[in-house]
């Protein structure tokens, strides 16, 4: 019988240091990852500078230096009704409304169909540069709307879209179909 406690008694000292052990890894464990959870992630003092940085206002109120400001002649230009096959060209004023240098980092249209080009990269305050845009019609018929990016350093409007829309149709002639 004193044999049988015995056995049980070292049945349950292994338990016991299994538990034991099993609780330790896990601790081990969970401290890693905490400790790689604080150098993954800023400090609290950080974090309000980082939640910043994704909210272009609250950057510009941290960043007291002068600050560009992009303004765009028209938001949504309108070629009206064209033939197929021509190229509608717009020509819109670019200004920087800001107190700092404005950089064109870009020009993107929504579709190749679309394209650009500007007078100059660098506006300084109060100057303007020329944005040229034409519209490809000669793959498209009926409306069509697209867009076009222009994407600056402008803090309050990194992208400034443009919305750019036509009406195409079909050339009409005796040999055409209508």
């Amino acid at each position: 019988m004193s044999k049988n406690i015995n056995k049980k008694e070292n049945i349950m000292s292994v338990k016991n240091i299994i538990i034991f052990f099993l609780v330790g890894v896990i601790l081990i464990l969970g401290g890693i990852l905490l400790f790689s959870n604080i150098q993954n992630n800023p400090s609290s003092a950080n974090q309000d500078n980082s939640t910043a940085q994704n909210n272009p206002s609250s950057t510009a109120q941290i960043n007291s230096g002068p600050q560009p400001r992009i303004l765009v002649s028209e938001e949504e230009w309108d070629f009206g009704k064209v033939t197929q096959g021509e190229k509608p060209t717009h020509i819109f004023i670019v200004k920087n409304g800001g107190e700092g240098d404005l950089i064109i980092d870009s020009l993107k249209g929504s579709c190749p169909c679309i394209e650009t080009s500007i007078s100059t990269n660098l506006i300084r305050p109060g100057e303007s540069a020329e944005l040229k845009v034409s519209y490809d019609t000669t793959d498209y018929a009926g409306k069509d709307e697209k867009h076009l990016h222009i994407y600056s350093n402008d803090p309050q409007v990194p992208d400034k879209r443009i919305n750019l829309l036509v009406e195409t149709e079909r050339p009409k002639g005796p040999y055409l179909e209508e």
